[in-house]
């Protein structure tokens, strides 16, 4: 029986996204599924694994050091998200207006976003030298305390992981902010200027509004990369000092690679994953209802 017109769209339609979908499976699902498997285990002597049930989960809600490790990720998570995008959306108003150099300024804005992280942290670690750091010589030149180490003392080593988190994700974050600002109609700043809206006002009642579906997108984005922080903290701190900048995903790599310890491993890829599942539910069902989209 030949198949109708309908059958034969709808069958490559499925057959368009199969090679999508197994990646998907192989890359994504599997992994999920595989690690909720593993972290009902634990390595004992000799390398056996033996089942153990929901042990893993227990350790670590125990442990000192993981609740630090949680600590640690929320503030991380509050001190790189926040200020990252405030900096992208306002170097995007700024690089957004007609100015000389525009380019030069995108460029330079944008520039870090394109360096890899291990190779920008390398370059970090000199700035943030106790002897010789440009950051040291900066505070210097204004009379404030100069002699920090900043990776070897806490607080200053979270501080200084935040501000290359910072430093490398506004960029990257005031171009997606460019692009919503070139999507507002420019007559709706016309009709405000003929009203005698100031420039706050234009911002408060018509930018921030219209920007509200970039503003959900992007923090959203830079929630999920704080939680993926490990290249800056392997290079730079090593969690260190004394766990004071040890995040999950560093945790994951030290249990999983550094200890072998799979069952703490996967136990702890879970709750990372059950901790964005989470939250981008809350974000997208709960919070959708304040963005606003034009027309």
């Amino acid at each position: 029986m030949a198949l109708s017109k309908r059958g034969r769209t709808i069958i490559l339609g499925y057959l368009m996204i199969l090679p999508s979908f197994v990646f998907l499976m192989i890359f994504t699902y599997y992994p999920v599924f595989r690690s909720i498997w593993l972290s009902l285990f634990q390595k004992v002597a000799g390398g056996v694994t033996q089942f153990v049930g929901l042990e893993n989960y227990q350790y670590m809600f125990g442990s000192n050091l993981f609740r630090q490790v949680m600590w640690n990720n929320l503030i991380y998570s509050l001190g790189s998200t926040i200020p990252a995008v405030a900096l992208g959306l306002l170097f995007a108003l700024l690089i957004n207006k007609k100015l000389k150099l525009r380019g030069f300024f995108r460029f330079s804005i944008f520039y870090p976003t394109m360096l890899p992280i291990a190779a920008a942290s390398m370059i970090w670690i000199f700035l943030f030298s106790q002897s010789y750091g440009l950051v040291n010589k900066i505070l210097e030149l204004f009379n404030l305390p100069s002699n920090i180490d900043w990776l070897n003392t806490s607080p200053q080593a979270m501080v200084a992981i935040i501000i290359v988190s910072v430093w490398k994700f506004s960029g990257y974050y005031m171009l997606l902010f460019l692009a919503g600002l070139q999507n507002i109609d420019e007559s709706l700043y016309e009709a405000a200027l003929l009203e005698g809206a100031n420039v706050w006002q234009k911002f408060r009642k018509i930018t921030f509004p219209l920007l509200s579906p970039t503003t959900f997108f992007v923090t959203l984005l830079a929630v999920i990369n704080s939680f993926q922080a490990v290249d800056q903290i392997y290079v730079m701190t090593r969690g260190g000092p004394y766990n004071t900048t040890n995040v999950l995903l560093y945790y994951i790599y030290q249990n999983g690679f550094v200890y072998w310890d799979t069952g703490i491993a996967s136990s702890a890829s879970v709750i990372l994953f059950s901790i964005l599942l989470v939250f981008t539910f809350i974000y997208y069902f709960e919070l959708q209802r304040f963005v606003h989209y034009e027309g």
